[in-house]
């Protein structure tokens, strides 16, 4: 069997009226928008993992890693 490692980036950003939403650039047709982080968190592997079978791959996530990427300007 010959398996791989795959990263997947995901996006986050609060939805203007409530919410957040979630997507990625490296996995096509991932895009999801729920209530708070809580649910979208709960949501997302298995999204991820439809996704991924959709396209002949079984999955199992072995790593979650949260990244903080912020901009900052001078005061």
């Amino acid at each position: 069997m010959n398996q791989q490692l795959r990263t997947v980036t995901i996006r986050i950003a609060n939805v203007e009226g409530g919410g957040v939403r979630a997507w990625s650039d490296d996995l096509a047709g991932l895009a999801l928008t729920c209530p708070n982080h809580e649910v979208l968190f709960t949501e997302l592997p298995l999204k991820i993992a439809t996704l991924l079978q959709q396209q002949g791959f079984r999955s199992k996530i072995v790593r979650e890693i949260h990244q903080f990427v912020v901009e900052v300007t001078a005061i």
